[in-house]
Protein backbone atom coordinates (compact mmCIF):
# COMPACT_ATOMS: atom_id res chain seq x y z
CA UNK A 1 0.00 0.00 0.00
CA UNK A 2 0.98 3.52 -1.10
CA UNK A 3 0.65 6.35 1.40
CA UNK A 4 -1.57 9.18 -0.49
CA UNK A 5 0.59 12.26 -0.37
CA UNK A 6 -2.35 14.13 0.41
CA UNK A 7 -3.08 12.02 3.54
CA UNK A 8 0.73 13.15 4.45
CA UNK A 9 -0.35 16.52 3.74
CA UNK A 10 -3.53 16.53 6.07
CA UNK A 11 -1.68 14.91 8.82
CA UNK A 12 1.04 17.51 8.71
CA UNK A 13 -1.05 20.45 8.50
CA UNK A 14 -3.46 18.65 11.14
CA UNK A 15 -0.13 18.33 13.55
CA UNK A 16 0.33 22.04 13.17
CA UNK A 17 -2.91 23.40 14.14
CA UNK A 18 -3.32 21.57 16.77
CA UNK A 19 0.42 22.70 18.52
CA UNK A 20 -0.60 26.31 17.31
CA UNK A 21 -3.83 26.32 18.83
CA UNK A 22 -2.43 24.47 22.43
CA UNK A 23 0.42 27.03 22.56
CA UNK A 24 -2.85 29.95 21.50
CA UNK A 25 -5.07 28.75 24.43
CA UNK A 26 -2.45 27.57 26.87
CA UNK A 27 -3.09 24.24 27.54
CA UNK A 28 -1.05 21.97 29.42
CA UNK A 29 -0.34 19.11 26.95
CA UNK A 30 3.15 19.33 25.67
CA UNK A 31 4.40 18.93 21.89
CA UNK A 32 5.37 15.25 22.21
CA UNK A 33 2.03 14.45 23.52
CA UNK A 34 0.61 15.85 20.64
CA UNK A 35 2.85 14.63 18.05
CA UNK A 36 2.45 10.86 20.00
CA UNK A 37 -1.02 10.61 19.26
CA UNK A 38 -1.28 12.03 16.02
CA UNK A 39 0.92 9.19 14.98
CA UNK A 40 -0.91 7.24 16.18
CA UNK A 41 -4.13 7.92 14.87
CA UNK A 42 -2.79 8.28 11.41
CA UNK A 43 -1.01 4.84 11.92
CA UNK A 44 -4.82 3.35 12.92
CA UNK A 45 -6.18 5.21 9.84
CA UNK A 46 -3.36 3.72 7.11
CA UNK A 47 -4.23 0.45 8.84
CA UNK A 48 -7.46 0.66 8.65
CA UNK A 49 -7.31 1.31 5.02
CA UNK A 50 -5.03 -1.12 4.89
CA UNK A 51 -7.14 -4.22 6.00
CA UNK A 52 -10.28 -2.34 4.25
CA UNK A 53 -8.67 -2.23 1.34
CA UNK A 54 -7.67 -5.71 1.38
CA UNK A 55 -11.14 -6.71 2.37
CA UNK A 56 -12.49 -5.00 -0.49
CA UNK A 57 -10.84 -7.69 -2.95
CA UNK A 58 -13.23 -10.47 -0.76
CA UNK A 59 -16.68 -10.92 -1.23
CA UNK A 60 -17.35 -7.90 1.61
CA UNK A 61 -18.97 -8.74 4.82
CA UNK A 62 -21.01 -6.08 6.73
CA UNK A 63 -20.31 -7.64 9.92
CA UNK A 64 -16.64 -7.06 8.77
CA UNK A 65 -16.29 -3.73 8.63
CA UNK A 66 -18.40 -3.48 11.69
CA UNK A 67 -16.04 -5.30 13.72
CA UNK A 68 -12.98 -3.40 12.18
CA UNK A 69 -15.05 -0.07 13.60
CA UNK A 70 -15.07 -1.53 17.52
CA UNK A 71 -11.63 -2.35 17.12
CA UNK A 72 -10.58 0.91 16.32
CA UNK A 73 -12.17 2.29 18.99
CA UNK A 74 -11.09 -0.58 21.06
CA UNK A 75 -7.42 0.82 20.36
CA UNK A 76 -7.85 3.96 20.64
CA UNK A 77 -9.94 3.90 24.48
CA UNK A 78 -6.61 1.18 25.20
CA UNK A 79 -4.24 3.98 24.14
CA UNK A 80 -6.26 6.41 26.07
CA UNK A 81 -6.20 4.44 29.09
CA UNK A 82 -3.38 5.28 30.90
CA UNK A 83 -5.02 8.70 30.73
CA UNK A 84 -8.28 8.04 31.91
CA UNK A 85 -7.05 6.09 35.16
CA UNK A 86 -4.68 8.78 36.11
CA UNK A 87 -7.51 10.63 37.55
CA UNK A 88 -6.34 14.09 37.05
CA UNK A 89 -7.95 17.18 36.57
CA UNK A 90 -6.15 18.41 33.65
CA UNK A 91 -5.94 15.14 31.52
CA UNK A 92 -9.54 15.73 30.68
CA UNK A 93 -8.30 19.08 27.90
CA UNK A 94 -5.91 15.30 26.32
CA UNK A 95 -9.00 13.52 26.06
CA UNK A 96 -10.75 15.95 24.25
CA UNK A 97 -8.38 17.01 22.29
CA UNK A 98 -7.39 13.48 21.19
CA UNK A 99 -11.75 12.66 20.03
CA UNK A 100 -11.33 16.19 18.10
CA UNK A 101 -8.39 15.43 16.33
CA UNK A 102 -9.83 11.30 15.96
CA UNK A 103 -12.94 12.49 14.32
CA UNK A 104 -11.60 15.07 12.23
CA UNK A 105 -9.57 11.85 10.88
CA UNK A 106 -12.63 9.96 10.47
CA UNK A 107 -14.50 12.87 8.56
CA UNK A 108 -11.72 13.21 6.70
CA UNK A 109 -10.99 9.79 6.22
CA UNK A 110 -14.99 9.43 5.03
CA UNK A 111 -14.63 12.45 2.89
CA UNK A 112 -11.33 10.95 1.18
CA UNK A 113 -13.30 7.61 0.01
CA UNK A 114 -16.79 9.23 -1.30
CA UNK A 115 -14.36 11.41 -3.06
CA UNK A 116 -12.57 8.55 -4.91
CA UNK A 117 -15.90 7.12 -5.24
CA UNK A 118 -15.31 3.85 -3.03
CA UNK A 119 -17.53 2.18 -1.49
CA UNK A 120 -17.88 2.85 2.56
CA UNK A 121 -20.59 0.53 3.35
CA UNK A 122 -20.73 -2.85 1.53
Amino acid sequence: MVIKKSKVIFFSILLLINILFSKFFVTEISFQEIFIFHVFLFSLMLLTDLIQLKSLKKKGIISYFLTLNFLRIFLCLLFLSPIIFSHKNSNKIYIYNFFIIYFIYLFYNLNFKQKKGKKINM
